[in-house]
This record gives structure tokens, sequence and C-alpha cells, in this order.
């Protein structure tokens, strides 16, 4: 890919062409020196059974039925969001947007946690639509996938993509220029549909401002197991104007503790809706 001075990077995860092998799961793990977790079988193909402190992404199996049962396989990690809850929410400021110039002139913009500044209060996770910050009681911080900026940073050392789209055998994973991605995704759209895929889809264009994380669907995001319309709730952008005028961090967590309860209420209600609705 030709990427030109002031590219932003992102990652294109074409669903149709992933097998669900996990190497791109596996590499993750093995870049980031993150250790294997006990798990149990649940009953399902996937493993570990959630993201978490030592597991930075994983494979979403989504069963679809249209006639005969068929797989649709999603990729799981932070989004890298540009209108970020865990950003907005964060009380001790240790959750950010940052910025980074690289040796060709591209940069990666993404959302990270420094540990250092993290009290473990786990709001980020609470208000994260994709469920994602995973907190280590051992480290004490939260962590998720950092789009391998190690990596990308020393590309003279051979090391020009993240660890999972280098692992990943039948191409699903793309690396390079985000214009030049979503142009590859709507093209491949445009081919799933003229093939009669009437819900094929680019989803990370626009949702939350536009995400790191851009997938070329075959079906609504729902079937892949990702929120329609993901949106930071209106409390969550306004409660640091709330607490400012009050000064300490104190009051910035009460404030915090206030408006998270408010969207885990909101969230739960949706829940028990939704679950009269299946009935």
């Amino acid at each position: 890919m030709i990427d030109g001075h002031g590219t932003e990077k992102a990652i294109l995860v074409d669903s149709t062409r992933c097998t669900a092998c996990r190497a791109c799961q596996i590499a993750c793990k093995q870049w980031n020196q993150n250790p294997a977790e006990r798990t149990t079988n649940l009953g399902s193909y996937e493993n570990p059974p959630s993201l978490g402190s030592n597991t930075w992404m994983r494979i979403l199996f989504n069963e679809h039925f249209n006639g005969q049962m068929s797989w649709l396989f999603t990729k799981h990690q932070c989004m890298h969001c540009t209108d970020a809850a865990c950003v907005e929410v964060c009380p001790s400021g240790a959750t950010k947007h940052e910025k980074f110039n690289l040796a060709d002139g591209s940069i990666i913009k993404r959302v990270a946690t420094d540990p250092k500044k993290c009290i473990g209060c786990n709001y980020c996770r609470a208000v994260c639509p994709f469920d994602v910050p995973g907190y280590n009681q051992k480290k004490k911080g939260v962590y998720r996938c950092t789009l391998c900026l190690d990596r990308v940073s020393n590309a003279m050392d051979g090391y020009d993509t993240p660890a999972c789209v280098k692992a990943c055998a039948p191409g699903a994973l793309l690396f390079g220029g985000r214009q030049e991605l979503l142009y590859r995704a709507e093209l491949k759209v445009e081919q799933l549909k003229k093939a009669g895929v009437a819900e094929a889809q680019v989803y990370g264009k626009d949702q939350l401002g536009g995400l790191r994380y851009l997938y070329v669907l075959s079906a609504s995001p729902e079937k892949y197991a990702l929120p329609v319309n993901p949106s930071v709730p209106a409390s969550v952008k306004l409660w640091k104007s709330m607490a400012r005028p009050y000064g300490g961090l104190a009051a910035v967590g009460l404030v915090a503790a206030m408006v998270v309860n408010g969207v885990i209420n909101a969230r739960n209600r949706g829940l028990e809706e939704k679950n009269k609705l299946d009935k």
C-alpha cells in the first residue's frame, strides 16, 4: 500500500475471508508476551470466553441461520474509537487519545491507558459499547490492543505490520492508510452486493467518529455481535463539566460513579426489554 505524509493508519478486517484459524489471536499473545489464561469448556469454540488484561483480542464465533447454519466470525479487540467513551469517563485522565508519527510520515492514532495513573475504577469497561478494557489486579492497570505501535514504529527492522496482520494466512487482515482501506472495503462490499449479499456493508467508517478497525461484513452488525449504532451517552460527555466546579479527584470520581451507574442501569433496562420481546 502507498502511504503518504500524514496518512492515518488503520486495520481492515474482511470477515468474508476469515477462517477463524485464530493465528492472529496467538500472534497477539506471543508478540505482547501475554500469558495464557486458565479456561473451561463453555460449550463454544471461543476461547478464552472474553477479553481481559492478558487477552487483547479474540475471535467470536457467531451462529447464522439462513436456510442452513453457517458461521460469522468477528475479530474482537479495542476499536480505538475517535469518539471514545472510555476516554470521556476516565476520572484520573489515565485513558487518553495518543498520536504517533511513523518514519514514513504516516501516523498512528490510538486509545491507551497509562497504568501509573489508572485507579482501577473500571468505569471505562462499564461504558465501552464493545466491552473491551480489562483491568489487571497484579499490574494495577487497564490493558488493551496497542495497534502494535512497538512493531510498526520499527519498520526498518522488518516489523512493518501489526502481529495479527502478519499472521493472517487467508489475507483477512490488511494494515495501511485508512482512506485506502475504506476504498478497498467499499469495493468489496459492492462486489458482494452484486453477488446477491444484500446486507453486505462497511462497519467502522463513521461509528463513534470513525474506528481504527474497519470491517467488511456480509450481514448486519448485530449478527457479528457488533453494536449497530454505538454511541457515547450524553451523560458521559457532560460529567467532567459537572465535576470541574467542585475540583479534586474525589469529587470527579463521585460524579463519574453517578454517571456510570446511570449508564449501566439504562443498559440493563434495555436488555430486560429485549428479553421480554424475545420471549
